[in-house]
């Protein structure tokens, strides 16, 4: 038997952006992508982790007690699976200094005071509490996308500070952390190579950055594999370890998008393999609200930790492997399919958005991004997904839930974009006739989307603490209420003639799907911010 291309093929779950997966869930997935070769699974926690004399950091966000982690970790060592700790050194630490307690510490909102002796006391006790439950010595320390480093409250406009130089100042404390309790640490590499400030460390600063860190190479774009290559060996100047981790695409949507992740990763494992990596670790991400469940991921994760055994690794057999554990893999380009960016006028590529979710909570009497969809076809799609989602022979009880949850979802995403495109027609066409069924179908719109809402709410619970769920049920309960509130504002023209200027507005020249998105963006995530910022 050949040996896998990579000894070391991990997983990194994101238990930070609104959804901290359960510890029985956990089990199960370490059980499951141990058949795949599974060897490491990283927690990411930005704040979900206990700190003793510190209760404030995780309060009500579901944060993970060490009593879980030792019992995870257990039952992960005697699979051969090494459990290890994700957190934030760096930047990404907004959760934890929105408390006031803790805002001596930060500089910036998100980024830690790196010329602080106190916030450097801070860090050592968060890394030291991080790791105490685990068994190995592995952390990984984050230190990705310092937006802002240098250039808040510790600013020194006379003798300002370089962000370079604060950056390698903090590798060197993390390096002396580190070293001083035999921790083998890892961060993110976007810095190093430019991704966050567009400016590369140059060929000294690389030789400036400890040997004892792991860079871990994250990158999330369908690059040719001439970029990856040469990004890798740059990394390999420093003399430091190297991980390679490409993504799941599994964030800012309702179902892991299969088709990207395929061709994202394949590429990166082929590029590490010829520079002689032999680390890699995927990572399934949660941004804006964790709504993709681990079931919808799942075959992309198992096509990533097939291609780590062998990047010469086929669909076919990616297909044949993930029916055996009960999820048939035409199940994950169904749901894939309502994400075709096709559906949309003008759509830039650079944009890595969801069709399927934009459209969901997309306003139904605003309508930003319904007017630049090409109707017909999106809801010919979604009833083909529906249709196909109910005819397909059964597979696991988890296949047949996600069956369920992808028929309710394209269900009700079909009566909203129908009700909110006849309320459209009728009123530009002053048609009382087309307003009354609008009314109807907005009515029915919104029963779909409770219902899919319930389901939702349902599976959430089977993989994940409660923590977190308020994010979508607030978000899902808005897009009925607005589709009740169409309702009654169409009777209420009906019976009164009272205007509803939202399905008066006309775009201006030159209104693209990138307007739209931000037009989203703001109605979407605001829930979000307001609840956090509380």
């Amino acid at each position: 038997m050949n040996e896998p291309a990579f000894t070391e093929r991990g997983l990194m779950i994101d238990c930070s952006r609104g959804a901290v997966p359960s510890i029985p869930f956990l089990k199960r997935t370490a059980e499951r992508l141990a058949a795949f070769g599974l060897t490491h699974l990283g927690l990411y926690t930005e704040d979900t982790y206990t700190v003793s004399g510190m209760p404030f950091i995780g309060f009500g966000r579901g944060a993970y007690t060490k009593e879980e982690i030792r019992d995870l970790d257990d039952f992960c060592f005697k699979l051969g699976i090494e459990l290890f700790p994700c957190i934030q050194t760096l930047g990404h630490l907004e959760h934890i200094f929105k408390n006031p307690r803790f805002k001596p510490f930060s500089d910036a909102p998100r980024i830690l005071k790196v010329n602080s002796p106190e916030a450097h006391e801070f860090l050592e006790h968060l890394i030291l509490e991080a790791t105490e439950p685990y068994r190995t010595n592995r952390i990984h320390l984050g230190a990705d996308e310092p937006w802002g480093l240098g250039l808040g409250s510790s600013l020194d406009f006379s003798s300002p500070v370089p962000p370079k130089q604060l950056y390698l100042t903090h590798l060197a404390h993390l390096s002396e952390i580190c070293a001083k309790h035999r921790l083998n640490g890892m961060i993110w590499s976007d810095y190093i190579l430019g991704h966050s400030q567009n400016v590369p460390l140059n060929d000294d600063e690389l030789r400036a950055i400890p040997q004892n860190l792991t860079l871990d190479y994250w990158n999330y774009s369908a690059l040719p594999e001439e970029e990856h290559i040469a990004n890798i060996r740059r990394l390999q100047k420093t003399g430091c370890a190297v991980w390679i981790s490409p993504g799941l695409h599994s964030w800012n949507r309702f179902f892991g998008d299969f088709a990207r992740a395929v061709e994202t990763g394949e590429t990166f494992f082929r590029a590490a393999g010829k520079c002689g990596i032999r680390s890699a670790m995927t990572t399934l991400w949660g941004d804006d609200g964790a709504e993709s469940l681990f079931r919808t991921n799942f075959a992309s994760a198992a096509h990533h930790l097939l291609c780590m055994n062998n990047p010469e690794n086929t669909l076919e057999t990616t297909a044949a492997r993930v029916a055996e554990a009960g999820f048939p893999l035409e199940r994950f380009r169904l749901l894939n399919s309502l994400d075709n960016r096709a559906f949309i006028s003008n759509n830039p590529p650079e944009v890595n958005w969801s069709v399927a979710k934009q459209l969901f909570y997309d306003d139904p009497l605003y309508g930003f991004l319904l007017r630049l969809t090409h109707l017909r076809d999106f809801e010919n799609t979604l009833e083909n997904v529906e249709t196909k989602l109910r005819e397909l022979p059964a597979g696991s009880a988890e296949d047949r839930e996600l069956r369920r949850l992808g028929r309710l979802f394209a269900k009700a995403l079909r009566r909203k974009i129908n009700a909110s495109a006849l309320a459209r027609m009728g009123w530009k066409q002053k048609n009382r006739n087309t307003l009354r069924r609008a009314a109807r179908a907005a009515r029915k719109a919104a029963e779909a989307i409770r219902a899919f809402g319930k389901e939702y709410e349902k599976q959430w619970l089977g993989e994940r603490k409660p923590f977190g769920l308020e994010i979508p049920q607030a978000r899902i309960a808005g897009v009925a209420k607005r589709l009740e509130h169409l309702t009654d504002r169409i009777c209420t023209f009906l019976k009164s003639g009272q205007r509803v200027p939202e399905l008066e507005l006309e775009f201006p020249d030159g209104y693209t799907p990138r307007d739209a998105g931000t037009a989203y963006a703001s109605a979407a995530s605001k829930c979000h911010n307001t609840i956090w910022m509380m």
